[in-house]
């Protein structure tokens, strides 16, 4: 009987540990999982960032520095004399200039030939100050060309700017760091300092923290909200817009309550309390644990993976943007032909990113069951021949020609923009999995009840018994996954999800040159389903 229960209580010892244990790797898997949500987080605070410090360089270069230098030295070489040129300058009616004059704390001309330097208004500056602006005009920047230069320095325990423009003579002023304020609340509110596709429209600058600290570590701005240092990230100016705020940094977080809106699952609460309870069940619960331990862990896996794979495929556009646009602001250019082909490179870029976020959203939509599509009657021609519009900056560059089999007069029930989204996605992947240089063909065609639209390449196919496996989110063929194609494996998911919204279905086959022919057909009307 002893015997009996010792091995009774040995195996609900044994069982009790062995649900420990899994509750602990359960919550190891969810905790990676709130990593991996963190990191995205921060990621997206680091694009808020990056954006922040492009938007505030240009405002307070280019709206303020700029344009109150500039008017400077046109009213002194005017006058010929400090003083008056401040009068002249605050007697001027342009608004742009206006904005500016705040920026200015006191007024100065240095005279290379004596050495001297002359300041306007009443306030004299201390002795250190001066010692330390003459330090700066006595040494000619290297970079004559430049419309001004900018000092940044640290004087009686505090930082200060200087703005002067080269001579002789040379004019300036000193800048007053508080009134960067306003400059840098005006970058924050021009726009969201994130793309609205990435939140549906939701996620404005409302929750996003922002904070500018200036070059001396004195904060000039700070938006309403908390900076969560574990979601944030602290990005510095450097020589941004010829090194205006050098120096100074943001700091920007995401508010986490809007991580639903920004990644796929979300922040996930800690499960352990769940998983400490099932010690107590019995081992019909703890088999129930497994299974559910199990599910987790694949449900982990492919979130990892899918989250991988869609930031793999944001980061192409992404830097090809960059690289760009850093091409054309720096003035790297060298003749038209190439300015315009940036400027193509970067829309294409930017569709692309475009079409990759809208899937990922589709997705989430898709999961959440929140995909709203409000078929109704139309001719098919005009809104097909509007997505493959879309579509061509793509395959511009590529050899790749797009034909069109369109059965006139052909009619169905469709969501326009669910109709566009399938489309994209069917031609993505028709130019991705066909060779360079092929023909696409886009048709439309009556069928009984409705109408067909189907795409085709001229790429391997797909084997036949993994033509329905296609359609299944994250799936990709055996033969692509270490492949130098990239994908997510939602495409063809998505397309299943809009069309079947629309009471229609999706199916592939091979074409009529052995390519991959994918096919989706459409009611006549908005309440009857189409037949096979």
């Amino acid at each position: 009987m002893r015997s009996r229960s010792a091995v009774i209580a040995a195996s609900l010892l044994v069982i009790l540990a062995a649900t420990g244990i899994l509750a602990w790797q359960a919550q190891y898997a969810v905790n990676s999982h709130r990593a991996a949500a963190e990191s995205v987080l921060r990621d997206y605070a680091a694009l808020a960032a990056d954006e922040l410090v492009r938007r505030t360089a240009v405002q307070v270069g280019y709206q303020g520095y700029y344009p109150l230098v500039t008017a400077l030295a046109q009213s002194f070489e005017a006058s010929g004399d400090i003083e008056h040129a401040v009068r002249l300058l605050n007697e001027q009616g342009d608004e742009r200039l206006r904005l500016a004059l705040p920026l200015s704390k006191r007024y100065f001309v240095f005279e290379p030939s004596s050495g001297q330097v002359y300041f306007a208004g009443k306030e004299s500056p201390s002795e250190e100050f001066l010692n330390w602006l003459e330090s700066r005009l006595e040494t000619p920047p290297s970079e004559t060309s430049a419309p001004y230069f900018v000092a940044h320095g640290d004087v009686e325990g505090g930082p200060v700017t200087a703005v002067f423009r080269p001579g002789p003579p040379i004019v300036g002023f000193q800048v007053d760091l508080p009134a960067l304020e306003e400059l840098v609340r005006k970058a924050v509110m021009a726009s969201p300092l994130l793309p609205p596709s990435l939140g549906r429209g939701e996620v404005t600058n409302d929750v996003i923290f922002a904070s500018l600290v200036d070059h001396g570590g004195i904060e000039r701005f700070r938006s309403s909200g908390t900076y969560r240092a574990d979601f944030g990230v602290v990005t510095y100016f450097d020589d941004h817009y010829g090194g205006v705020l050098a120096g100074s940094r943001v700091l920007v977080s995401v508010d986490p309550a809007k991580a639903s809106d920004l990644v796929i699952g979300g922040l996930p609460p800690s499960r352990l309390p769940v998983f400490l309870g099932l010690t107590l069940l019995t081992a019909t619960l703890l088999t129930t644990l497994v299974l559910d331990l199990h599910r987790e862990r694949a449900n982990q896996k492919l979130r990892s993976e899918f989250v991988a794979s869609v930031s793999h495929e944001l980061r192409t556009p992404l830097a090809q943007i960059r690289m760009f646009a850093e091409t054309l602001h720096l003035g790297r250019v060298r003749s038209n032909d190439e300015r315009q082909r940036a400027i193509e490179v970067i829309d294409r870029e930017a569709r692309r990113l475009s079409h990759l976020v809208e899937n990922v959203l589709q997705f989430s939509r898709a999961e959440r069951e929140a995909i709203a599509v409000s078929p109704e009657a139309h001719p098919l021609e005009p809104s097909v021949l509007e997505a493959l519009e879309q579509f061509h900056p793509f395959v511009s560059g590529k050899g790749i020609q797009i034909k069109t089999r369109f059965e006139p007069g052909v009619e169905a029930a469709f969501d326009p923009d669910a109709l566009r989204q399938v489309l994209l996605n069917l031609l993505d992947n028709a130019m991705k999995y066909g060779p360079r240089g092929q023909e696409i063909v886009v048709g439309i065609e009556s069928i009984k009840g409705g109408a067909r639209v189907f795409v085709e390449d001229q790429g391997p196919g797909i084997p036949r018994d993994e033509r329905e496996r296609v359609l299944e989110r994250f799936y990709r063929l055996e033969r692509e996954r270490n492949s130098a194609v990239g994908g997510t494996g939602i495409g063809l998911a998505v397309v299943r999800e809009l069309v079947s919204r629309q009471r229609g279905r999706v199916f592939v086959e091979s074409g009529p040159t052995g390519g991959t022919r994918v096919a989706f057909d459409l009611p006549a009307g908005p309440d009857p389903e189409v037949r096979p």
